[in-house]
């Protein structure tokens, strides 16, 4: 049985109501029992023949007034079926003097209206028409009969009023329960759905975690000794294809033709080791990664640095993580030997190419001598390895500018065919 079926004036429903769900016959069943099992009481107690032929009336009525307001749900059915129903119930109360099938008719009054003022006017409407049936009576019996005519109506309406308030005030609360407990489950399922995208975000979130970890591994190992074996076998084959012999002091103990081999694996593992870094890197912030450099050089040295990047716009992650790395090896001198008190770092584009430019008021050198440390050389290197330059310039105590200049389409140059020495 369907929860419609299963709905009567006692459970808080009414037919008028539309909740979506199929009805039937069998639809408010018990309310067919009462309307049916009152009134054949009645002509059982009172029978005769116009009384059988009002019961025939009332059961006929009742019976078209459910096909037309829950099987067809008929615009106005309501209304109509509540004056036929109660002018056949007044009638037949005058009749055979017998009230049984009032009870069914006042539940009727509030069944057929979906409204609490419709119900209350219905039933205050019937309620006058049984007390004009019992008033003629009343009057022949004196004061003491209209009494018990008036008590008789007014005593129907009132316990019918009493007994529909309550029910509908159990009706909206129920309806009220219910919609909480719908709220709640849409709650529940949200918070569910929710749980379940940011399981879906921590697991993402681990990964892109373990990928950057592992391209800062890639980077600060591999690309790194690759850089170095590329640089150190270039000056090895220049130095040995310098002494016209093929080695120092005219030994031929490390062949140019090896070198090269050597410089060509290594480039293939540094490109390698490259391209793996840019797959498993985020989208690299340029312009950002160098104020967070500078703020940190600015609380742990300091220095006064400002960042001018209001003309850059991004461009591939792998041209940026080289321009990210000059600056940091920038800095990192600048920080040890400088004694600088400003620092102004400028990242802009101007015709294609990616420009930085590093300035401080530090100490200088002379950019003639050679260096003892390998940090300007490696990052020469790694710019020219992009196609892209360095440039110096700096005096003792005039401070020192570094700009490095990238091609934005950057790419790699081929590592030429090594010849062998002339004899």
């Amino acid at each position: 049985m369907t929860q419609a079926e299963r709905r009567t004036l006692i459970a808080g429903g009414n037919l008028c109501t539309l909740d979506g769900v199929p009805r039937s016959w069998a639809t408010n069943w018990p309310l067919h029992l009462i309307v049916a099992g009152t009134a054949l009481l009645g002509l059982v107690i009172s029978p005769g023949p116009l009384t059988a032929l009002l019961v025939s009336f009332w059961l006929a009525a009742y019976a078209a007034t459910h096909w037309a307001v829950v099987l067809r749900s008929l615009p106005g059915a309501g209304v109509v079926g509540t004056i036929v129903l109660g002018g056949i119930a007044v009638a037949l109360l005058g009749v055979s003097n017998v009230g049984l099938h009032l009870f069914a008719a006042f539940m009727l009054m509030w069944v057929l209206h979906s409204t609490y003022r419709a119900g209350l006017a219905a039933t205050l409407l019937l309620a006058g028409g049984v007390v004009l049936v019992l008033l003629p009576r009343g009057l022949e019996s004196g004061s003491a009969g209209v009494a018990v005519a008036l008590a008789t109506g007014l005593g129907s309406a009132l316990f019918s009023v009493l007994m529909a308030t309550w029910i509908w005030q159990i009706e909206t609360l129920s309806h009220e329960r219910r919609e909480l407990a719908e709220e709640l489950a849409d709650s529940v399922r949200s918070l569910e759905r929710t749980r379940s995208a940011l399981l879906v975000l921590e697991h993402q979130r681990g990964v892109d975690e373990e990928a950057g970890r592992l391209a800062a591994e890639i980077h600060d190992t591999l690309a790194q000794s690759f850089t170095s074996i590329t640089m150190l076998s270039q000056a090895a084959r220049h130095t040995s294809g310098s002494d016209g012999a093929g080695g120092v002091g005219g030994t031929d103990s490390t062949p140019v033709p090896l070198l090269a081999q050597i410089e060509e694996i290594s480039r293939e593992g540094l490109a390698e080791s490259r391209a793996l870094i840019a797959r498993t890197q985020a989208p690299l912030d340029l312009g950002a990664a160098l104020d967070r450099l500078a703020a940190d050089l600015e609380q742990r040295t300091g220095v006064r640095t400002t960042v001018d990047s209001s003309g850059w716009s991004s461009v591939a992650t792998r041209t940026e993580v080289v321009l990210l790395r000059t600056l940091q090896e920038a800095l990192r001198n600048i920080e040890r030997h400088a004694g600088a008190g400003s620092v102004r770092i400028r990242l802009t584009r101007e015709e294609g190419d990616a420009l930085l430019e590093v300035s401080d008021d530090g100490a200088g050198f002379d950019v003639d001598l050679p260096t003892a440390g390998y940090g300007l050389v490696g990052t020469r290197s790694r710019l020219e390895a992009e196609g892209g330059v360095l440039h110096l310039v700096s005096s003792r105590g005039a401070g020192t500018t570094l700009w490095a200049v990238l091609p934005v389409t950057a790419t790699t140059p081929e590592v030429p065919d090594a010849e062998p020495d002339a004899e």
